[in-house]
């Protein structure tokens, strides 16, 4: 009994007065097969839960690549709700998920080579057909963050969207600002 009414007093850690809170955090990372990963995201939390706007990508980064256009990407916009749970203070971790709305960018057809443009032939591309598919997905996301202070936090999470076209994750590092937690305030011991 000791253990488990212990573990509850240090969940919550962060001594809030006000009714809610706020942050935007940004974060880029590795989406998987050469795709860089990018998150943008606004949340309110009220105790430990939290309601956030997210908008994810994952685009395939190709260097010194004059090849096909467009360029295949996936993204998403969605709504996840979730819980924040503060340790030491200092620390904290997110679960998340909700609903999206997903928008899959893939080529189809060859359709041309711009080769007469001005310019010549050195930087033509191949056209193809722009595919575009928009499911409903389930975004998912798990993120670790440390406090710099009562304004700012440095981040790393796994985020993950699941849709019938193109499911897609993302391993991120990024910084949340806003105002994420009162301050704390030094206990005073008295001697006596």
């Amino acid at each position: 009994m000791f253990f488990f009414t212990d573990a509850r007093a240090q969940q919550d850690t962060l001594h809030q007065k006000r009714k809610t809170y706020f942050g935007i955090g940004f974060s880029l990372g590795n989406g998987g097969e050469n795709g860089l990963y990018a998150d943008l995201d606004f949340y309110l939390q009220k105790k430990n839960s939290y309601i956030s706007l997210k908008v994810s990508e994952v685009e395939h980064i190709r260097i010194f690549y004059f090849g096909g256009l467009p360029e295949p990407r996936v993204s998403d916009i969605g709504i996840l709700v979730g819980k924040n749970y503060t340790f030491s203070r200092y620390h904290y971790l997110k679960f998340g998920a909700g609903l999206s709305l997903v928008n899959q960018i893939s080529r189809g057809a060859f359709l041309y080579n711009d080769c007469n443009k001005p310019g010549g032939c050195l930087f033509s591309n191949n056209v193809y057909e722009t595919i575009r598919k928009k499911p409903i997905g389930l975004p998912l996301e798990i993120k670790y963050g440390i406090y710099l202070d009562r304004t700012a936090a440095v981040t790393a999470g796994f985020s993950a969207n699941l849709n019938s076209v193109q499911s897609f994750y993302g391993i991120s590092l990024g910084m949340v600002v806003g105002r994420l937690k009162d301050k704390v305030k030094p206990k005073i011991v008295s001697k006596g």
